[in-house]
C-alpha cells in the first residue's frame, strides 16, 4: 500500500489523490532560491522554440539576475520586520546598539545580546498594565531579569536605619563587618550607597529622620551583601531609578566589582 510521506505529491505515478496528500509541485532536495525561481520562469514561458530557456545562458543569467535581486528584497524586508522588534534570533548586536540609543538605555557590549534584548522588550512594553508596580516584590523581579542578583526588603516598622540592620554605630566606624567595604564599593549617605534621584556613584542624599520613606537592596536576607559588576553600576542605578516610587531612598547593601 502506498505510503504518503513528505516527498509525495499529486504529480507522482502512483500517489492517491485524498486529503492528505500534499498539492504541491515536485522539487529537487539542495536547490537553492535562483534554481527554485528559475525552473519556475521556465515553466510560465510558452513550449515554442524561440521561447526556449537554455540554462546558463544569456537569457537564463539575465533571470537568475532579477532573481537575485528579488530575493535581496525579500531577505532585507524580512531583516527589517526583524530588527524592529527584539522576539527573535536575527536582532543583532548592531539592532541592540540602534534600540538603547532610542530609548535611552546604557550600551553595555559584555552583555550577551539576549540579555540586552530582553533589557530592550522590557522597556518597550513598559509599563505592562501591571497595576501592583509599586511593590517590592515586583521591583525585584525587574532587576533580577535583568540579571541583578539581588533582592529588595521593605523598611516595615519598627523603622530601621541600615546600622539598625547590620547591629554597628555608624557614628563609631565605616568599617564594621562585611557590610559596606567590597572591592568597589562607594558610600553615600550615612557612610551607606543610596540611591535616592541620581544614577551617579556616591551620591549625596541624606534622608534625615524620614527613615519611612527607604527600603533597602542588598543579599537574599536583610543586611545580606549582594554583589553587581561595577562595568553595570549606571545601568543598575538608572533602572532602580525607573522602578521605584519616586518619594523613596534605597539603602543598599552592595559591592560594586
Amino acid at each position: 500500500m502506498y505510503q504518503v510521506n513528505e516527498k509525495s505529491t499529486v504529480h507522482g505515478l502512483g500517489t492517491p489523490h485524498g486529503q492528505n496528500t500534499p498539492h504541491r509541485m515536485p522539487s529537487k532536495y539542495g536547490l537553492n532560491y535562483t534554481e527554485i525561481f528559475s525552473n519556475l520562469t521556465r515553466q510560465l514561458y510558452p513550449t515554442g522554440r524561440v521561447w526556449w530557456l537554455k540554462k546558463n545562458s544569456i537569457f537564463d543569467r539575465l533571470h537568475q539576475a532579477i532573481n537575485r535581486s528579488f530575493i535581496r528584497v525579500i531577505r532585507d524586508a524580512k531583516l527589517t520586520v526583524d530588527s524592529t522588534f527584539p522576539d527573535n534570533d536575527n536582532f543583532s548586536i548592531q539592532d541592540c546598539e540602534l534600540w538603547e540609543y532610542r530609548l535611552g538605555l546604557i550600551s553595555n557590549s559584555s552583555l550577551s545580546v539576549e540579555v540586552r534584548r530582553q533589557a530592550i522588550l522590557r522597556k518597550i512594553a513598559y509599563p505592562l498594565g501591571v497595576k501592583a508596580r509599586q511593590h517590592p516584590l515586583f521591583i525585584e523581579n525587574q532587576l533580577r531579569l535583568a540579571g541583578f542578583d539581588v533582592y529588595v526588603h521593605e523598611n516595615t516598622k519598627p523603622y530601621k536605619t541600615p546600622a539598625d540592620v547590620i547591629a554597628l554605630s555608624i557614628g563609631n566606624t565605616q568599617h564594621g563587618g562585611v557590610t559596606q567595604h567590597g572591592l568597589g564599593t562607594v558610600h553615600g549617605s550615612l557612610g551607606f550607597e543610596v540611591i535616592a534621584n541620581l544614577d551617579t556613584p556616591n551620591e549625596s542624599f541624606s534622608v534625615g529622620s524620614n527613615i519611612w520613606a527607604t527600603f533597602f537592596i542588598g543579599g537574599e536576607n536583610l543586611g545580606d551583601v549582594a554583589t553587581v559588576p561595577f562595568s553595570r553600576l549606571q545601568e543598575f542605578k538608572e533602572l532602580v531609578l525607573k522602578l521605584k516610587p519616586a518619594h523613596l531612598v534605597v539603602y543598599t547593601f552592595i559591592n560594586y566589582s
